[in-house]
């Protein structure tokens, strides 16, 4: 496309946002406003855009803030050209849209749109029988009996790469931002797990990622599509302009270099090479049984398989050894109780509820989305109408005092346990409602990796905390959540490492 058209695109883009910004100021003069409105403020054509502009650095603490201010469990957004969400924290709306009413809520329209060209119509993005099939297809991935071929990769990739970079960071008295070195353990882990890939970004030299930029400028540009209105975008796509251009070659190099590994996947099954591949691809080849699997999905599998393993993991872990960290008196029992049980996970239960209490605090997730199929009635009695797209807060719901007392800020593991009868320091772990606390998402789409997850977690924080004392580089360090879709530190997290003696 030539320079000369691509100017007069953006003109014309800029003439229509012209428009709008003059029929909004007619509108205040002609369009009767609504007496006593209450936040966030909306006003006629662009809804409560000024309000999501003025907090697009902190969407997700600004909608789960209005909860507050409305004193409500439910309420509406007001959207440009006359569109509108629904935004929930009440459990038993969640359930509903979950579980009870499970079949009327599918994922947005606009999710899919904005997230096919990365995701395709894996997992993640699927509804209705094609989903059911893939979840059914993928279940046997994640059986309690094949977490022993995860675990390895994990034990191996802690002795052999994260224990050896943190003692050489104790050894220098360097300061390292752990968010980025977790990063690294955890792509590094994911892609073994997933399809038998060791990008090895977590050697002493800290080289550089691009597997992992690739992916993850694809996720970022798809964000800005979900955030962006869809006739913009998509003209964007259609004259393949700048973001979108981007987009598609950052999609084009990923979607290539796991082509690459899958097509090498397929040659060893052929060759019967494969038969000690303990990885999901490999285990999928095998289980079809010389059925031809369409590389394109099998491409798609695997980017679910990084969005759900590693932008879940890296985030969890890195909030949790903020807490753990700014908490001395839990830090000093979980410690205690690794020693105690000296390597026994199963037995870690204290170290279970700091996770569970962690991922209260800082869902890796902080919010979904879907779309009402029909006219439905929520429990609390909010009607929604066909096609509304509805957001179910994860993030607010860990931070509700309705739910959680009036205590909620605390990072305080002892509300998930209950001492066991007889014993004054043996806990029981008490698991909450799911629809409370839906970080796993809840009812049928209940995510298939949490078992696995919640192992892999006890295992890094078991082995690091042995070992080393976590030391934020900055006194009083107060850390803001970069979240939209998942919830990074904004300016990662620098820390000095102490052996523990």
């Amino acid at each position: 496309m030539s320079s000369m058209l691509a100017m007069h695109i953006e003109l014309c883009c800029f003439l229509a946002f012209s428009t709008l910004v003059g029929l909004f100021f007619l509108s205040l003069f002609f369009v009767p406003s609504k007496k006593n409105q209450v936040y966030p403020k909306s006003y006629p054509l662009i809804g409560c855009s000024l309000e999501f502009i003025r907090n697009r650095a902190r969407i997700i603490q600004w909608t789960s803030e209005i909860f507050d201010k409305l004193s409500s469990s439910t309420y509406t957004l007001e959207l440009p050209l006359g569109r509108h969400v629904v935004c929930t924290k009440d459990p038993s709306n969640v359930k509903h849209i979950l579980k009870t009413r499970f079949n009327n809520y599918h994922k947005e329209r606009k999710v899919i749109e904005a997230f096919s060209d990365l995701f395709g119509k894996a997992l993640f993005l699927s509804d209705g029988s094609e989903w059911k099939s893939q979840r059914q297809f993928f279940r046997h991935d994640f059986d309690p009996k094949e977490f022993h071929d995860y675990t390895v990769v994990v034990e191996e990739e802690l002795s052999g790469r994260l224990v050896p970079f943190l003692s050489n960071a104790e050894k220098t008295a360097s300061t390292v931002d752990l968010q980025d070195t977790l990063r690294r353990f955890t792509f590094d882990s994911v892609c073994q797990i997933g399809f038998g890939f060791d990008p090895k970004y977590l050697l002493p030299s800290l080289p550089p990622t691009p597997f992992a930029d690739t992916y993850r400028t694809a996720a970022k540009l798809s964000i800005l599509r979900y955030t962006t209105l869809p006739l913009i975008w998509k003209a964007k796509r259609f004259f393949n302009m700048k973001s979108e251009k981007r987009l598609a070659r950052m999609v084009d190099e990923l979607h290539n270099f796991l082509g690459n590994i899958i097509a090498k996947k397929k040659e060893r099954l052929l060759a019967r090479e494969d038969l000690e591949d303990k990885d999901v691809l490999a285990k999928i080849l095998r289980r079809a049984k010389g059925e031809q699997l369409d590389d394109t999905f099998l491409i798609h599998t695997a980017v679910n398989f990084i969005m759900g393993g590693h932008d879940a993991m890296c985030p969890a872990l890195t909030w949790f050894f903020w807490l753990v960290s700014s908490n001395p008196n839990v830090e000093k029992v979980i410690v205690r109780e690794i020693r105690e049980k000296d390597g026994r996970l199963s037995d870690m239960v204290y170290m279970h509820a700091s996770i569970y209490e962690s991922l209260r605090l800082f869902p890796p997730f902080p919010a979904d989305s879907k779309e009402a199929v029909e006219d439905d009635v929520w429990p609390d009695g909010t009607k929604v109408k066909k096609g509304t797209s509805i957001f179910y807060h994860i993030f607010a719901m860990g931070r509700s005092p309705e739910l959680w007392g009036s205590d909620w800020a605390e990072f305080r593991p002892e509300r998930w346990l209950e001492r066991r009868s007889g014993s004054s320091d043996e806990w029981n772990f008490i698991a909450r409602d799911p629809f409370m606390h839906p970080v796993f998402h809840a009812g049928p789409r209940t995510c298939l990796g949490k078992e696995i997850a919640v192992v892999i977690m006890k295992m890094v924080a078991a082995t690091i905390l042995k070992r080393f004392q976590v030391i934020p580089a900055q006194d009083n360090l107060s850390q803001n959540s970069d979240a939209f879709v998942t919830s990074r530190m904004k300016h990662g997290f620098p820390v000095r490492i102490i052996e523990r003696h």
